[in-house]
């Protein structure tokens, strides 16, 4: 990373997650000569424990008709290959039509065009807002360089990979600068071995209170500085949008050498509630890391379906969308009336920086020309859609209809087939009296 910030390229560009040293946040220009140039195309990099013989996978953000938004995609890998090399060899698949392969779609070269210059209007929304900070950095970073799309496409123009590369020779894998960020830490260890555990906890309370997070807020309780309450949002752009997530952060004596515990108290989809959560970033704790850090982790980890991992459950998005509006009702009830009010706290702060859920449009299906069971029914004209709400009673696309219209409708009906009943009674009553008459009158 730090050769990549020292020799920038043209052709994307690169930060590094402060609170994930195994992600990146990229952005890549469209290459030059094809229906992408001028595109700029976020995405992320994450990168294995066993980097570099491992492969890292890249994800896209931005929509781009040649490979699937927030899926893994994963190049030819070669272990003499580093980032520049990957990210240059994915920008020359772009202008290529395989079918099926590396999560890609095929779009005509017109509609391709159009995502390219519809990209360069905003950076893509994704994750929390520090994530989000990075991804318009990337973004304006690469716009001011970025030469305007032309409507006319261009030949093609494809770019030597091997010539590129020896142009901008680097050395960046994650697990050399791993081992100096190791180095460092080793040596903060040693300078802060006098330091407690109680004050590197109220160290990093205060550098929170003092500088607050749009994504997450936490409260230390009076009683026990080794145990917070804490409330996420859920991360823009997924199923757990405008949701607020109740939890506990507990601290071991041996802290910051040893990790904190995270417990959710409230029902998510995601992780379950009331356990102990083991994340990624836990499992390989530094003491130099921040439970700022940790936090945003957590919220990333959100919208993934790992198998039975991370004390995770396994909801579908329908569901996990439901428990999101329904996280918004009221903070989770736990533990003494002092916590509780903290609880309470934190969740009225929360909402009122929320942003409005939003909840899906209702089921539209055609209803019958007759009622079955007369609620909500009636006869109708044409293909006249209605929206069937939660009463069940159907209402039209474009106006509900009037009541007392409704009423005088059904009026009119009734009278009608009170009428028709009583001259089909009348009439029966007279065919009998004129029969019992003909009766009784002698024939001469």
């Amino acid at each position: 990373m730090r050769e990549i910030q020292y020799k920038p390229s043209d052709d994307f560009k690169c930060l590094q997650l402060p609170w994930n040293p195994y992600e990146w946040q990229f952005g890549i220009r469209g290459a030059r000569g094809t229906e992408f140039e001028g595109g700029i195309y976020h995405g992320r990099l994450l990168f294995p424990e066993e980097y570099p013989w491992k492969a890292p996978s890249f994800m896209f953000l931005t929509e781009n008709g040649r490979f699937k938004t927030q899926t893994k995609i994963r190049l030819n890998w070669q272990s003499s290959w580093r980032v520049r090399d990957a990210l240059l060899a994915l920008v020359d698949e772009m202008d290529t039509y395989p079918d099926g392969e590396l999560g890609s779609i095929k779009y005509s070269k017109g509609k391709r065009r159009a995502l390219a210059m519809k990209s360069r209007e905003a950076a893509p929304k994704y994750g929390t807002s520090e994530r989000q900070k990075l991804i318009d950095e990337i973004h304006q970073n690469l716009l001011r360089e970025a030469p305007v799309p032309v409507p006319q496409l261009q030949q093609t123009r494809n770019t030597s990979l091997a010539r590129r590369c020896q142009e901008e020779v680097v050395v960046d894998r994650v697990g050399s600068t791993q081992t100096e960020l190791d180095r460092s830490v080793i040596a903060e260890e040693k300078c802060n071995m006098e330091n407690s555990g109680e004050k590197r906890v109220l160290e990093e309370y205060n550098e929170i209170e003092s500088n607050p997070s749009y994504d997450f807020e936490c409260r230390i309780l009076n009683w026990n500085s080794y145990e917070w309450q804490f409330a996420i949002k859920g991360p823009r752009g997924t199923e757990f949008e405008g949701g607020i997530y109740h939890g506990m952060i507990q601290f071991p004596e041996g802290h910051p050498s040893k990790p904190p515990s995270f417990m959710f108290l409230t029902e998510n989809g995601r992780f379950k509630i009331r356990t102990n959560l083991s994340l990624r970033l836990l499992s390989n704790w530094q003491s130099s890391w921040s439970v700022q850090n940790a936090l945003l982790a957590l919220i990333e980890e959100m919208p993934t379906y790992p198998d039975g991992e991370l004390c995770s459950v396994k909801y579908n998005t329908e569901e996990r969308r439901d428990l999101a509006i329904k996280s918004r009702e009221a903070s989770p009830k736990y533990g003494t009336s002092k916590r509780q009010k903290i609880i309470d706290e934190i969740h009225e702060d929360l909402l009122s920086k929320a942003p409005p859920v939003h909840v899906p449009a209702p089921q539209l299906r055609p209803v019958p020309s007759q009622a079955s069971n007369g609620t909500g029914g009636g006869s109708v004209v044409g293909n006249i859609f209605y929206v069937i709400n939660s009463n069940r009673v159907g209402v039209s696309m474009n106006d509900a209809p009037n009541p007392m219209i409704t009423k005088l409708f059904w009026g009119f009906v009734f009278l009608v087939n009170a009428f028709g009943f009583f001259m089909f009674f009348v009439n029966t009553f007279c065919r009998w009296s004129y029969q019992e008459v003909t009766k009784s009158v002698p024939l001469e």
